[in-house]
């Protein structure tokens, strides 16, 4: 939370106060001065609030609610798997590093039976100054600890300058099939997802890559994108980080379907599938197969091998680092490339469906109106990730009908994966929408105006001294977070 210093009049009263408290105890005068001092508070609180509440940057305004709204971030007292307390910055960062690393998986073998998509390929890329500079001038001016220790305001402020002997160097990196090592570290933040704080498997990994890098893996995601698009090699149930396309119309495309067959009085079954670790259990040597069957091939492949190997990560609490571990498997967290390269990776997980199915990334739903051939699609499902080297955690995935009838889901209805039977609801939460089995978004909009009246409580309580157009601003900013569908 942001700070503040008293006044030297609130100060003075403080100290007039203490020293009447001191020799007439609660007395009427002591009582006055209480409610003076309290007076003053408050005014100083409001003119505080006021002068940073309307700053005309949106940034120093986002930023100081965030101050004020959300809670601690700090990484308190950890346990190890013997319960033992953990208390200095550098022994949670080794824990956390241990317990990030533990995604990983080793590419056990090379799986070469993937027919080729395309005759076609990429056959050459543009690292023109002035591409270069166009990218820098665009950059979040942030002064973030990168491995590198080369900020991207810095990039920005100095574009014109840097933008040839960047383009230099980008050149000759793709010539040449090099990285530099700093291009291939990642600093590690670690965020708070849910449970006890203690817990060092309830926390996330952010990471944090080179700014100079991730210009670098624009111009090369830039091109890539263009060559997909041109061959329309992307599945079009995929909707995750690709342009024009985003949870809105995923949900748009999902519920017509859902509509259209209740409407035809048949029930619709969804299994909605969870992955391990997906982002992190990518192996590479199959990633690289697949890469070349989609027409990235020649210097573009041998740069991104370079790109994908000997990558190496470290947790940072406090700016105290952990020791130094090896990214064995995944693609990059925190790059540019890696959510292009995981879609690409996953983009034939549906070619033997007969279902329907929708792809958010690694989120995953096959819904049909016959049970059967759902449970074949998710037979079919457990052979691609056996053969691909990745797992689903039966008991994290979900089942919901969507039923027209008032008698609901049949007895029998079961659906297994892996040998493992997949639970079965009546309320799911879809890429921030609640689905009911009878179609109705009450209980969505109760959920959302429950958590809309808790942010309202919070602002009362944190900028009760603020005027109008300062909760205004807030609603603008926050409650539309909480009501984007």
């Amino acid at each position: 939370m942001l700070a503040r210093r008293h006044s030297t009049a609130v100060i003075k009263l403080q100290k007039t106060k203490l020293k009447v408290w001191r020799r007439e105890g609660n007395s009427p005068c002591y009582k006055e001065l209480s409610t003076k001092l309290k007076n003053l508070l408050h005014k100083e609180d409001l003119d505080f609030n006021e002068i940073h509440l309307n700053k005309s940057s949106p940034k120093a305004f986002f930023n100081f609610i965030n101050s004020r709204y959300k809670n601690d971030q700090e990484i308190g007292i950890l346990k190890d798997a013997k319960n033992t307390q953990v208390t200095s910055d550098y022994m949670k960062a080794e824990l956390l590093s241990n317990c990030f690393s533990n995604a990983f998986t080793e590419d056990k073998s090379t799986n070469t039976d993937f027919p080729y998509r395309t005759n076609h390929f990429i056959n050459s890329l543009c690292f023109e100054p002035f591409i270069v500079e166009s990218i820098l001038s665009k950059l979040t001016p942030k002064c973030n600890t990168t491995p590198d220790g080369i900020p991207a305001i810095f990039l920005k402020r100095t574009c014109t300058s840097i933008a040839l002997p960047l383009s230099i160097i980008f050149r000759n990196s793709y010539n040449q099939a090099v990285l530099p090592s700093f291009w291939k570290t990642a600093l590690v933040k670690p965020l708070h997802k849910k449970g006890s704080r203690s817990d060092p498997n309830n926390y996330r990994p952010i990471s944090l890559t080179s700014a100079v890098g991730k210009v670098m893996e624009k111009m090369v995601r830039k091109s890539i994108i263009l060559f997909l698009d041109d061959f329309k090699l992307l599945s079009n149930s995929q909707y995750g980080f690709r342009s024009k396309m985003g949870t809105e119309s995923q949900l748009l495309s999902y519920q017509n379907k859902l509509v259209t067959n209740y409407l035809s009085k048949q029930t619709t079954f969804s299994v909605y599938i969870d992955f391990r670790k997906a982002f992190d259990t990518v192996g590479t040597k199959k990633l690289l197969i697949k890469l070349e069957r989609y027409g990235i091939r020649n210097h573009l492949l041998r740069w991104l091998e370079n790109f994908l190997s000997n990558r190496t990560q470290r947790v940072i609490i406090n700016g105290v680092m952990s020791e130094e571990k090896s990214v064995l498997s995944g693609v990059p967290q925190g790059s540019v490339l890696g959510p292009l390269l995981f879609l690409l990776f996953v983009n034939d997980i549906g070619d033997n469906f007969n279902s329907d199915y929708l792809l958010y990334a690694d989120d995953l739903k096959i819904f049909s109106t016959d049970k059967s051939s759902i449970q074949r699609d998710l037979d079919s499902l457990s052979t691609w990730c056996e053969n691909w080297q990745m797992s689903v955690a039966p008991n994290k995935c979900e089942t919901i009908a969507f039923y027209h009838s008032k008698r609901g889901m049949d007895k029998d209805t079961k659906f297994t994966i892996g040998g493992a039977t997949v639970p079965i609801t009546s309320r799911i939460r879809d890429l921030g929408m609640f689905f009911t089995s009878d179609l109705s978004f009450s209980n969505h909009i109760d959920t959302v105006l429950r958590k809309a009246h808790q942010r309202v409580n919070i602002f009362f309580n944190v900028l009760r001294h603020a005027g109008f157009d300062t909760f205004i601003k807030c609603f603008i900013i926050y409650m539309f977070q909480e009501i984007p569908h």
